[in-house]
């Protein structure tokens, strides 16, 4: 595979500059990625740009955005995504960004909680092009404003509208039970980690500091249930966002 020229577009993060990407404002997107670690530092109260380092690239072999471990030290985050479609990188970045941080064994395995950890990174996404749309509103340059603002809101709105019978399924207190069978194959599911994620996102949005919850999945194949690892996040708890998990576990697991 050719090689191409690296750009760091922060401390963590350099970008591989391969002309599958296409033209595109390189100010404009890699503001758009710096963005995403600056607001998940944030929510996390850690220093910007200092996680493990990471490589971006275009994914070649498949039309899907990728995370894989190259070492402890250093993660490959693999795009698919061309030109200045700006909500479509935020989308894909975000969601490998969330894995990059959680940290797991990267084994393309869906097994024990990996359909959480897929779910939690979908919610990413949704997250970040919320913060996005919030952002942008407040941009100074008018002649831009109008376009990011539009762009980033209704791709949010497409993914929280993007299954309504299942998103209507999550509002039954065993909704999680009654697709316990289906999130348990080991494949993936992403129209029901979706709908999830959905029912999720208004808690992240409220205090952010829920996002701290991330750092204490590890590998998430190795949680037997949910129960199991939420007693776990109790434990690891700050009084920033504890009250916010017991939120999130009585929506998920009210049988706790």
């Amino acid at each position: 595979m050719d090689s191409y020229p690296i750009i760091e577009i922060s401390r963590n993060v350099d970008f591989e500059k391969d002309p599958s990407f296409g033209e595109f404002d390189p100010k404009v997107i890699f503001d758009l990625l710096c963005s995403i670690d600056l607001n998940f530092s944030e929510a996390l109260e850690i220093e910007p740009f200092t996680t493990a380092k990471c490589v971006i690239s275009f994914n070649h072999l498949k039309d899907i955005p990728q995370c894989c471990k190259e070492s402890e030290d250093l993660h490959h985050i693999y795009l698919h995504v061309t030109r200045n479609y700006w909500s479509k990188w935020i989308y894909q970045f975000a969601h490998e960004y969330c894995h990059h941080l959680i940290k797991g064994e990267f084994t393309g395995e869906v097994t024990g909680l990996k359909w959480f950890e897929e779910t939690v990174c979908e919610l990413s996404s949704m997250y970040h092009l919320h913060l996005a749309v919030v952002q942008w509103h407040y941009y100074k340059s008018e002649d831009m404003f109008p376009h990011f603002y539009l762009q980033h809101q209704g791709y949010l709105q497409n993914l929280l509208n993007q299954n309504p019978e299942l998103i209507r399924e999550t509002n039954r207190l065993d909704f999680l039970s009654s697709w316990s069978s289906i999130l348990n194959e080991n494949k993936y599911h992403r129209a029901h980690y979706n709908a999830i994620a959905v029912r999720m996102f208004p808690l992240f949005v409220e205090n952010p500091h829920l996002w701290k919850i991330i750092l204490h999945f590890g590998d998430t194949r190795k949680w037997s249930s949910l129960d199991e690892l939420f007693q776990h996040l109790r434990l690891k708890a700050t009084s920033d966002y504890a009250g916010s998990l017991l939120q999130l576990q009585n929506l998920l697991c009210p049988w706790l």
